[in-house]
């Protein structure tokens, strides 16, 4: 399960659906980076943790949908270059 914190305003504020989106963008972020999971797990975590957080499923999934017509990319993680072992050039 991944973290994604609880809603800061009430359901008829204004900002809860900024605060929605940057919660679940901070929650797909590090996501992304511990999971190997396909795309349709990591949507059904996030909203599966919004919802034990205190978001209401609907908004969850309507805040994920937006972003996803807004076609917004994720970068690719490249995988890590080993260093162990590794000396500089300089130091020759």
């Amino acid at each position: 399960m991944t973290y994604v914190a609880s809603p800061s305003y009430h359901r008829e504020d204004a900002n809860r659906a900024s605060n929605l989106r940057q919660c679940l963008e901070t929650a797909r972020l590090h996501l992304d980076e511990t999971s190997q999971a396909p795309e349709t797990g990591k949507i059904e975590t996030l909203v599966t943790s919004a919802i034990e957080a205190g978001w209401d499923e609907n908004e969850v999934r309507e805040a994920l949908s937006a972003s996803d017509k807004q076609n917004v990319t994720r970068p690719k993680q490249e995988p890590p270059v080993p260093t162990m072992g590794v000396v500089p050039s300089s130091s020759f």
